[in-house]
């Protein structure tokens, strides 16, 4: 018999894919194309790394054929709204993207020596 208030089930976790950032007071959130509130998040692309965007929270949203068809879920309309909040990569971003450029390119010469010399033992 389990003690109380302990459950031998882990806990379900749910809510939103994007965790919240917070905004300076006084900033308006700003509406998507479907009027909805939009959340703002950050990039981790190369060319726009750690730069802020506002995005629309029904951009993620994708449920499955299943859900649709039993009336489970009603999916609100897709949208690929977005807008930039910040313009410009900080230098401490520039200078960590830049190492990590430099980690991957000796990790692959890494992986191609190691390539290189199971090939070679292969041969003999």
């Amino acid at each position: 018999m389990p003690r109380r208030g302990k459950s031998k089930k882990p806990p379900v976790r749910t809510g939103d894919a994007y965790v919240r950032l917070p905004l300076p007071s006084g900033v308006p959130v700003l509406m998507c194309f479907y009027g909805d509130p939009c959340k703002v998040d950050v990039s981790v692309e190369e060319d726009t790394y750690r730069q802020r965007y506002w995005m629309c929270a029904n951009y993620a949203f994708d449920p499955t054929p299943r859900q649709i068809r039993i009336g489970l879920l009603t999916p609100p309309p897709l949208c690929d709204f977005e807008q930039w909040i910040d313009t410009e990569i900080k230098e401490e971003d520039k200078r960590y993207m830049e190492m990590c450029k430099k980690w991957e390119a000796k990790r692959l010469e890494r992986v191609e020596k190691r390539r290189q010399e199971e090939a070679a033992e292969k041969e003999r």
